[in-house]
């Protein structure tokens, strides 16, 4: 299973507001197992998860979850799972406690980027940011850089407000940054970006869980 794709529906593992990882979940997949296994297309290598804890169908154009026999159960927004549920965007998926994974539906997932390297570019040698080959000038401030360069390490991931706070402003302590100040940075950085490119998004806001780069290859 990719970690890159166009315009389907996701799966992020989140423990204690922090994003784990994440999988695409494919229009072509009929069938996904959940588990502890590393046979699963989605292995979770967490004790309390059964070897082969839950399966998600897709039928008639939705993912159904199901409980595949594990032992402490399959819950979804609190409920335990005992029939087929069908999937909607935001449902918060509960394997273990601590552990949540969030569906987020395909229609709500914007494309994911290309080629990193014929779109947005960071140079961390130079602390410089290149946009279809323009070097960004003058240079981004260094709060601005942090956060681009953060989520440039993989572009697509989705990563959470702690882990921004963590990379823009790594001397200070989380508690003291408010969500209006992340806002804000995010606020500057694009329209820094759009003095390059106006036409494309490059830091996505995907709502509940945090940002991600659209490096915008092509």
């Amino acid at each position: 299973m990719e970690h890159l794709q166009t315009e389907q529906a996701l799966l992020i593992w989140r423990e204690d507001e922090i994003i784990k990882n994440q999988w695409i979940l494919h229009d072509s997949d009929n069938e996904i197992l959940i588990g502890r296994s590393p046979d699963c297309a989605i292995s979770i290598p967490v004790r309390w998860i059964s070897r082969t804890h839950a399966v998600l169908r897709r039928k008639q154009g939705q993912f159904f979850l199901e409980d595949a026999g594990s032992k402490n159960g399959v819950f979804v927004n609190g409920r335990r799972v005992r029939n087929p549920y069908p999937l909607n965007d935001g449902d918060l998926i509960q394997l273990a406690p601590g552990l949540d994974l969030v569906y987020v539906d395909s229609e709500a997932t914007a494309p994911l980027p290309g080629r990193l390297a014929l779109g947005l570019r960071v140079d961390s040698a130079e602390r410089q940011i290149y946009i279809h080959g323009q070097l960004i000038s003058p240079p981004l401030s260094t709060q601005q850089y942090h956060l681009l360069a953060k989520l440039a390490e993989q572009p697509g991931k989705v990563y959470s407000r702690a882990e921004i706070i963590e990379a823009a402003w790594p001397n200070e302590s989380a508690e003291g940054i408010t969500d209006d100040a992340v806002d804000a940075l995010v606020r500057r950085l694009r329209q820094r970006l759009a003095e390059v490119d106006p036409n494309h998004n490059f830091v996505v806001t995907v709502r509940g869980y945090g940002f991600r780069l659209d490096a915008g290859g092509g």
